[in-house]
């Protein structure tokens, strides 16, 4: 009992002066009645627009202040962190305290801030599904070079866990910007055989000695170096850079909030707090 005593009179301090010992131990209650609620989020979205957005930009995105939701600013941060900078700032940095708001407010702020970094897959993402799965599959032509569920073309990234790997600003930037981040293994390349002939796609791999092209085509090309006479890698993806100007907004909400749902292992309603279409 003394020796129990002793390690908590130790340890208490020790966390003091580590916060993030603090966090490991101190879970604010609220989290439970703002965190991951829709109508919190939506009223903290509001008060973002006005409050945050000006240097953390209309999604999160970043500007002036750091990315909210690929950044480690609100990643892997639990909300009551995040509520705890929102509140008395950041020291050191042009993030100001927000203190003078009402409680229930900054909470609101936290679970809009909080939604930013959390899996696509467990956010209400408006439009309609089943509206953006018959567009993947046709209008829109996504499945010619995105495959889900083994249904689909090659030449641009599997999106049958889309839901679960990316967050929401990333799935739309996906979709949006597709040349502001290329995935890894689909850069676009063009390459010309020592025949003449000219080959289109995405470099798989590729050494000093060979490379592994899947062409626009879906089909894979094993390359040897020394049988190419050019090889050249393209600022810009195969990916349309243009769909505003081809769809309408509803179509390309439509999509995402598909795309969204998209998960190879299906949370438990306890995880995501509400079960979602996943086909």
């Amino acid at each position: 009992m003394r020796l129990l005593l002793y390690s908590l009179l130790f340890a208490l301090p020790l966390a003091a002066q580590n916060p993030a010992l603090m966090d490991e131990v101190v879970r604010d209650p609220n989290e439970d009645v703002y965190i991951g609620k829709k109508e919190h989020i939506a009223a903290g979205e509001q008060l973002y627009s006005v409050a945050c957005s000006g240097c953390h930009g209309p999604e999160g995105e970043g500007g002036r202040g750091p990315n909210l939701a690929i950044g480690p600013a609100a990643q892997n941060k639990r909300p009551t962190q995040i509520h705890r900078s929102i509140k008395n700032g950041v020291p050191g940095s042009d993030m100001p305290p927000y203190g003078s708001l009402p409680e229930d407010q900054l909470w609101q702020l936290t679970a809009f801030v909080s939604s930013l970094s959390r899996p696509a897959y467990e956010m209400d993402i408006p439009g309609d599904s089943k509206a953006g799965q018959a567009l993947f599959y046709g209008k829109m032509a996504c499945s010619n070079c995105h495959m889900i569920r083994g249904r689909g073309g090659a030449l641009g990234p599997d999106l049958s866990n889309a839901g679960l790997q990316n967050y929401v600003l990333q799935l739309r930037e996906g979709v949006l910007e597709p040349n502001k981040r290329i995935t890894p293994g689909f850069d676009p390349v063009r390459v010309i055989t020592k025949s003449g002939d000219t080959i289109e796609g995405v470099a798989k791999n590729h050494t000093n000695y060979s490379m592994q092209l899947i062409d626009r085509h879906g089909n894979l090309h094993l390359l040897e170096t020394r049988n190419l006479q050019e090889i050249v890698f393209l600022k810009n993806t195969w990916m349309p850079a243009n769909l505003t100007e081809r769809f309408s907004a509803d179509e390309i909400q439509n999509v995402l909030a598909f795309v969204s749902r998209q998960a190879i292992r299906v949370p438990s309603p306890d995880d995501a707090g509400a079960e979602k279409e996943s086909n």
